[in-house]
């Protein structure tokens, strides 16, 4: 059941990420924007012990078969805030929402070519600035993806095989998924329709709207 607070958050980011294309995620407190091969997502992340809200802000890649929302470049931008009172909280809602916003906004510039995409990500993979709290080969996927679809195979490569040459957890995803994509990189074409169709399933799973086209 939702609480007053849920409320406050949830007319608070309507008005604020509404506007830049977010909706949000059934009655969660996540809020989704969808760019097609890449979502930016928003969660007002509740605390286990108070009421309230940390602030996630974050880039998820489409192009990993995991079947759920993952923050592969991003994090917590606020920690938590207190619900005390419907008037104290209102104005920190309005802060929460403000600085999603603005984060949000950040990444949709940063991000703005599929290029740019992949300078970014094979500079976190090489410098660990990736996520501390995930499994450090995703970042370096992530990098492999983009710098394979605007051809960068040699790139490509080394973060393939960074995580091929790491020991593979049980029923690892990864290690598959890296393989894969080595192995499709002396053919560009096939590589790409590998990850379109894998951004596809992505979709699927996550219940987005179908593409009828796909241009990186």
């Amino acid at each position: 059941m939702q609480g007053t607070h849920d409320r406050i958050i949830a007319d608070a980011a309507k008005a604020a990420l509404g506007p830049l294309g977010f909706k949000r995620k059934g009655r969660s407190r996540i809020w989704l924007a969808d760019h097609r091969w890449w979502l930016a997502v928003v969660e007002f992340q509740p605390s286990s012990w108070s009421k309230g809200s940390y602030l996630n802000v974050a880039a998820h890649w489409l192009w990993s078969e995991i079947g759920s929302l993952g923050f592969d470049f991003g994090g917590r931008i606020m920690e938590h805030v207190e619900y005390v009172t419907d008037d104290q909280f209102k104005g920190a809602a309005a802060q929460l929402v403000e600085t999603a916003a603005i984060e949000a906004q950040r990444l949709v510039e940063l991000f703005d070519t599929l290029s740019n995409v992949a300078k970014v990500l094979l500079v976190a993979a090489q410098t660990e600035s990736g996520q501390p709290h995930l499994h450090p080969g995703w970042s370096d996927y992530h990098a492999g993806v983009a710098a394979a679809l605007v051809g960068r195979p040699d790139d490509a490569r080394k973060m393939f095989t960074a995580i091929l040459d790491s020991p593979a957890p049980p029923r690892s995803l990864l290690h598959p998924a890296a393989e894969r994509m080595v192995h499709l990189l002396s053919d560009p074409t096939g590589l790409r329709e590998e990850v379109m169709a894998l951004i596809e399933r992505q979709r699927e799973a996550l219940r987005l709207p179908s593409l009828t086209t796909l241009k990186f």
